[in-house]
């Protein structure tokens, strides 16, 4: 971390799954003024909005164009430009084929491994791809770190034009900002240790020192800037003051891509303790996306529905932007209808490929009086009837979640419910969880989708805010114990010293809920002539007997090459810090009491 005396400005990147942003303060601001941060507002054809889409744009040589509104209109550019070639027979300079196009990219880390359960899919590593629109893949390292990289910069081009006031109190323009700003950046509470270190990993990549960085938990952020602003359940209500100390709350923040849901207690001093591990899932606003693209794929086929977004792909960006925008008003408008236009050429690929037409189809599927076709270009929707599909299985599988969470008696009594995150001002999930839960307080803070991004800009000047952290899962390490006939499987027995002994027992260091703390415990090398060291990890979801049955979380690296020493083995107190919002490693050579190289690693296992 930049110390205090150069650190002048601690800024936050939120990287969101549908949406990213990045958002600042002054060191003597927020001694002033906590609340005093600052965030751009993003231009959209002359509309401003105060967070821009994780979309990003590689040319066709695989370099950086494009990130947010600008990459998504390039590329939908790239596409109508191109059609409009194909139309006249000409052949494009630039053909949008061969561009790298990456929309909500975010969640390929979670897919790959979650705190949740085991990895689902490939697992997280450095030479990790993902596909790019065209099918094509590319370093997933490069891509995450390409949008930081972009964000980094839109920051640095600001901070360019500030002014700072030297010992004399004379206003001097600084520069370069590079070694005064401490970096925060955003990951969701339920990711696996390994999507933290990859997104480090990208951070640094895209030009963020090491030593200044710094990653916030995303609910955990919201609820810290929550402590620091009035809230109120309704305007003929009382104020609640949900800060007090001795004050429990939850925090349920609805983004775009996952949910994630921790619950708080306020202790003295104003600090935060933890009451239960944080927990989720892929619950976020995404998915209702998904599903009304799904419905359109089952009505139409999926035939039809890909050569649409090959073909016709500027139209197939604009449907997808159409729907993002709209699905935001149901809800909130008495419009009996919602209308998507321009799919015209969809309607003639299903004709071409069906031999009948959509507006037929639609009486097939039995849609009369809710989806209806106007002149085989537009679809329009009964809002009921769209508010049904897209959002009932999403909203109550949410409502579910926070139902058995409920039942845990460390959250039980709490009353006040925090909904923050973009999704979390739909109208419809806000109505959901306050008929669920009648006898709790539901509150949706003023601009909630920024809760997450200025939380962490706090979290940057106070990160000990966060006293007490609980634990996901089981953690341990693998120890060998005396060998029990009958008790012990024979394939794990070994003769150790002339004893036989019980190989890959899991030695549980951290019980699942309990409060994480630091693990204290010393390891022999194998030889005096050691030079380095590995120590396996090992978590589980629930208590197991063999590591074999757990899963392997990393490995301690430990680096000793300099301090040789002869004709003893060397002994290494090892620390892990499981307290933070990731994994560190604290290393003594007993021998001569000086300090080990050390590091925990996720990603190469």
């Amino acid at each position: 971390m930049a110390t205090p005396d150069k650190t002048f400005i601690v800024a936050a990147i939120d990287f969101g799954t549908t949406f990213s942003g990045y958002a600042y303060s002054l060191i003597s601001d927020h001694k002033k003024d906590p609340l005093k941060i600052y965030s751009p507002t993003w231009e959209n054809d002359g509309n401003g909005t105060q967070k821009t889409p994780t979309s990003i744009l590689f040319d066709d040589k695989g370099e950086f164009h494009s990130f947010g509104y600008e990459a998504e209109k390039k590329y939908s550019d790239l596409a109508a430009a191109d059609e409009l070639d194909e139309d006249e027979d000409n052949e494009s300079d630039e053909d949008y084929r061969n561009w790298f196009y990456f929309r909500r990219f975010k969640m390929a880390l979670f897919r790959a491994a979650s705190q949740g359960g085991r990895p689902k899919g490939k697992k997280i590593k450095e030479d990790m791809q993902i596909t790019a629109a065209n099918g094509k893949k590319m370093s997933a390292l490069k891509v995450f770190s390409e949008a930081i990289r972009y964000l980094k910069e839109q920051l640095d081009k600001e901070l360019e034009k500030c002014l700072v006031e030297d010992h004399e109190g004379k206003s001097t323009q600084q520069e370069s900002w590079a070694d005064h700003v401490r970096w925060v950046l955003t990951v969701p509470a339920i990711w696996s240790n390994e999507a933290k270190q990859f997104m480090r990993m990208a951070a640094v990549q895209a030009g963020i020192a090491n030593n200044q960085l710094k990653l916030a938990l995303e609910p955990e952020a919201a609820a810290i800037l929550c402590k620091q602003v009035a809230l109120s359940k309704d305007k003929e209500e009382s104020e609640v003051k949900a800060f007090q100390p001795g004050r429990k709350f939850m925090v349920v923040d609805c983004g775009g891509g996952t949910v994630d849901v921790t619950a708080h207690e306020v202790v003295g001093g104003g600090g935060l303790k933890e009451l239960h591990h944080a927990t989720g899932d892929a619950l976020g606003g995404t998915n209702v996306d998904r599903k009304f693209f799904s419905a359109m794929t089952e009505w139409l086929g999926e035939d039809v529905m890909k050569r649409f977004e090959k073909e016709s792909t500027s139209d197939w960006l604009e449907f997808e932007r159409n729907f993002e925008s709209k699905k935001r008003s149901i809800g909130r408008s008495d419009e009996e209808y919602i209308t998507f236009s321009n799919l015209g050429e969809l309607c003639r690929i299903y004709k071409e490929l069906k031999g009948s037409s959509v507006k037929s189809r639609m009486t097939e599927c039995k849609l009369e009086g809710k989806v209806s076709i106007v002149k085989e270009n537009k679809f329009r929707f009964k809002t009921g009837f769209l508010k049904d599909l897209v959002y009932r299985e999403t909203i109550c599988d949410l409502v579910s979640h926070l139902e058995k969470l409920f039942l845990n008696m460390a959250v039980s009594e709490i009353r006040i419910i925090l909904l923050v995150g973009g999704f979390s001002e739909c109208p419809i999930l806000y109505d959901k969880i306050k008929d669920t839960f009648p006898k709790k307080v539901i509150i949706n803070p003023a601009e909630a989708n920024l809760a997450v991004l200025k939380g962490a800009v706090i979290f940057g000047h106070e990160p000990a805010t966060i006293t007490e952290r609980r634990s996901p899962k089981y953690y341990g390490i693998a120890t060998n114990a005396p060998f029990q006939t009958g008790v012990h499987p024979e394939s794990y027995k070994l003769k150790v010293d002339g004893k036989d002994v019980c190989t890959d027992v899991f030695k549980c260091m951290i019980e699942k809920n309990a409060p994480l703390t630091r693990i204290q415990k010393t390891f022999t090398l194998s030889s005096a002539y050691s030079t380095s060291g590995n120590i396996e990890i090992y978590e589980s979801d629930k208590l197991k007997t063999f590591t074999t049955e757990c899963r392997m979380l990393g490995t301690v690296v430990l680096d000793v090459k300099d301090y040789k020493l002869q004709d003893k083995k060397r002994e290494i107190d090892v620390s892990l810090e499981f307290g933070s919002t990731e994994l560190y490693v604290f290393a003594t050579d007993k021998s001569t009491d000086r300090t080990v190289t050390g590091k925990f690693d996720c990603l190469n296992k």
